[in-house]
């Protein structure tokens, strides 16, 4: 195997493949890279960790085909710190491979290609084009909320509904739930929800970051995505996901309008005087929402915030962090926080424009 490509597109590649690349397995197998170049420009980036498998075929100017595999952070970081636009790569005795570029030169060991594991078959599966932006956004607002508990694996990723036109993605880890609805053309239609790791989840951002279209495929146990001359290939977890639709709550006796930057600073700095156990109390008065922490060893905190505030007075804990995260993934002007009891679960959403909602449990203060 012998051959040349530019700097750009070789890192296109090992950018995505050495965050796939299982460095602590004990295979040691799965922490490298595979590169396998076959015709005149063709050459094959692939890397796994049995669960997440990606396949890139990248431009290159190939001299002798053949395949090798090489430790995927170590080509990566080499790659990426050489001089010039140009890469070249050949094998040579016992696997090893001879990187040079301008005046620049190393000798990496490698390992047979014969050895790596099998790439999930994509060929067969059923592409249809969505459109990569909404995906991305789908993502970016349910991904926080994944649990990262390993015993509880059917809470370990994202459930993805759809119904040809309309996509919804769930993600809860017990103590608040996400939830988001897009239409999304060409979206494959699923008798069932499927559920994609937390790994997965993030490796398919990283590509729709690349893409304003990709192309999406479900065929169990895999979903597939397309873009950009990559695909990737993710293990769907295999269990059944939570009846979602019971925990969001369906009527509230009260309701807070409140700007939503205005509401996202002021829990920032009511963060500081809170803590896992002891959260932050939301007094809700006459047109305003009181925030107001407190810890024995640093001190305390209370601001007050102008809101619409309708069904009276009340207070109630949350986890400042949960709520932040939920503000910050909005875009909207105006949010509206739905709260019943001091006791209850409340809801969070924007006052228009999205169908998007964030459930949060409360804490006793």
């Amino acid at each position: 195997m012998d051959f040349t490509i530019q700097k750009a597109e070789f890192l296109k590649g090992l950018r995505l493949a050495q965050s796939i690349a299982d460095r602590k397995s004990t295979m040691p197998m799965l922490a490298n890279v595979l590169l396998r170049a076959s015709g005149k420009n063709k050459l094959l980036v692939a890397a796994t960790d049995l669960n997440v498998s990606l396949s890139a075929e990248l431009t290159s100017d190939n001299s002798k085909d053949g395949g090798l595999t090489v430790g995927a952070k170590a080509l990566h970081d080499i790659v990426a710190g050489l001089p010039g636009d140009n890469v070249s790569l050949r094998r040579a005795e016992n696997n090893w491979a001879e990187i040079r570029s301008g005046k620049v030169s190393y000798r990496l060991v490698g390992m047979p290609d014969r050895d790596f594991p099998k790439i999930p078959d994509h060929r067969e599966a059923a592409y249809e084009t969505v459109n990569a932006g909404v995906l991305r956004e789908m993502i970016e607002k349910t991904q926080f909320a994944v649990c990262n508990d390993e015993t509880r694996f059917h809470l370990n990723g994202v459930l993805l509904e759809c119904d040809g036109k309309v996509a919804r993605m769930v993600a809860t880890d017990g103590h608040r739930l996400a939830k988001i609805e897009r239409k999304l053309e060409g979206a494959p239609k699923l008798a069932a929800g499927v559920i994609i790791p937390r790994k997965g989840v993030a490796e398919i951002r990283r590509i729709l970051d690349l893409a304003t279209e990709c192309k999406l495929a479900i065929k169990t146990p895999y979903i597939f995505l397309g873009a950009e001359g990559i695909t990737l290939a993710v293990k769907l977890i295999e269990s059944q996901f939570p009846p979602y639709d019971a925990v969001i709550p369906k009527d509230h006796e009260r309701r807070v309008v409140v700007d939503r930057l205005l509401l996202l600073d002021a829990l920032k700095r009511a963060q500081l005087m809170s803590s896992e156990t002891r959260g932050v109390k939301m007094t809700l008065g006459e047109g305003s929402l009181v925030l107001s922490s407190d810890n024995p060893d640093i001190g305390e905190a209370r601001e007050e915030l102008d809101a619409e505030v309708t069904g009276g007075a009340m207070s109630i804990g949350f986890n400042a962090r949960y709520v932040v995260d939920f503000l910050a993934a909005m875009t909207s002007d105006q949010v509206a926080f739905e709260l019943k009891g001091e006791l209850d679960p409340g809801l969070l959403r924007p006052v228009s424009g999205e169908e998007y909602a964030g459930v949060v449990m409360p804490m006793r203060i």
